[in-house]
């Protein structure tokens, strides 16, 4: 057989590997774009290649080589922007201007006598499909300045007599309200767009943030850096513990615990240079992560973290009428540098089991750990 169980799965493959490439078309207007580029060079081609293969049957070679070198260039838009990962202006101009030519030959060539001038109709459309809004704006008013020259000149635009004076206002009327209708439904397209991408990026950040302290979770280290098996060399980790924490709470209650786990992300977040992430690991406990593999850089943001921390008290109200109280905290901050061979859950748990053991020498300390 020619056709082998191989061959098979290498082009459904191709296929899909190309689709992937396009899930983001509802968000994405390149993508969009790109993917409108594509279906429409494809389906000119198929079109002009079609008319080659009927002229050429019917009247000869000579008479089709203006379809064959349109559909040639189509067809050849066509392949460019399939294997191109971005989308082309310059394709999409091209593609616009041949359908431009085809539908004003198609237009002039056969009158009302055959349907060919309602091709002419699908390029607002097809503008709004495969070029930027204003882009499209300026190709719709430039084919109806064309087209009014064509129908006003008559004489020198060749266009066919059963054209009069009635039939060339219902055809412009009726490619102006269908340019309106398109540019309307694009609009409302656009607004959707812009509302539909809020929303994702509203509830994406709310899936990757903790509620409580604003901190990210554990799910945004995930997305953050492409998975927890990702090596970690080229960064560095602190694992950040409120000292004697469950003593704040049996003393005046979560409602304060957690107001005090708010003022420490705060004041850490100030802290920690640009670059760096603050996660909450679970309770009172944080995980900085430092885009260095300095032990200095890690030591000193560690250490100014720890100073800030024990010289900024929350101020707390116990009871009305009576001034705040000040509500003072310390951390314990473990610092470890990752090595080559290890990932970022390696990384994380060694720095977690340091912690433990750190802690075990003293509180509002900073040590760092070489992993």
């Amino acid at each position: 057989m020619f056709w082998k169980e191989s061959d098979m799965r290498r082009v459904i493959g191709y296929v899909r590997k190309h689709l992937d490439s396009w899930d983001d078309i509802c968000i994405n207007d390149k993508a969009r774009l790109r993917l409108s580029l594509i279906l429409f060079s494809l389906a000119i081609a198929i079109v002009f290649l079609a008319m080659a293969v009927h002229t050429f049957i019917t009247v000869g070679f000579l008479a089709a080589a203006s379809s064959i070198l349109f559909g040639g260039a189509s067809l050849f838009l066509f392949l460019w922007q399939f294997h191109c990962k971005e989308y082309c202006m310059i394709s999409a101009w091209l593609l616009g201007a041949l359908s431009l030519i085809m539908a004003v030959y198609f237009t002039i060539s056969n009158g009302l006598e055959g349907p060919s001038h309602i091709w002419i109709t699908l390029l607002p459309i097809m503008s709004t499909m495969i070029l930027p809004f204003w882009h499209s704006f300026i190709y719709n008013g430039s084919l109806l300045a064309l087209l009014i020259w064509l129908l006003k000149n008559p004489q020198h635009s060749h266009m066919p007599e059963d054209y009069g004076p009635h039939m060339r206002i219902i055809f412009l009327l009726s490619i102006m309200i269908l340019a309106l209708c398109n540019y309307t439904s694009e609009y409302i397209r656009r607004r959707t767009q812009k509302q539909l991408i809020i929303m994702t990026e509203k509830y994406r950040d709310s899936s990757l943030t903790d509620p409580l302290t604003g901190a990210y979770n554990r799910r945004a280290l995930t997305s953050h850096f492409g998975g927890m098996e990702e090596p970690a060399h080229g960064l560095s980790f602190a694992m950040l513990d409120l000292d004697f924490f469950k003593k704040v709470n049996d003393t005046y209650g979560h409602e304060i615990g957690d107001k005090l786990l708010r003022h420490i992300v705060d004041i850490v977040k100030k802290a920690i240079p640009p670059g760096a992430q603050l996660y909450r690991w679970g309770g009172e406990e944080f995980l900085i992560i430092l885009k260095s593999s300095s032990i200095d850089i890690l030591y000193d943001v560690s250490e100014n973290i720890r100073k800030v921390v024990a010289s900024t008290p929350l101020p707390i109200s116990i009871q009305e009428g009576k001034p705040p109280e000040l509500l003072a905290a310390t951390v314990s901050i473990d610092g470890t540098v990752a090595s080559r061979q290890d990932n970022i859950e390696q990384s994380i748990g060694q720095a977690d089991e340091q912690m433990y053991l750190a802690k075990g020498s003293g509180r509002n300390k900073v040590m760092i750990s070489l992993i």
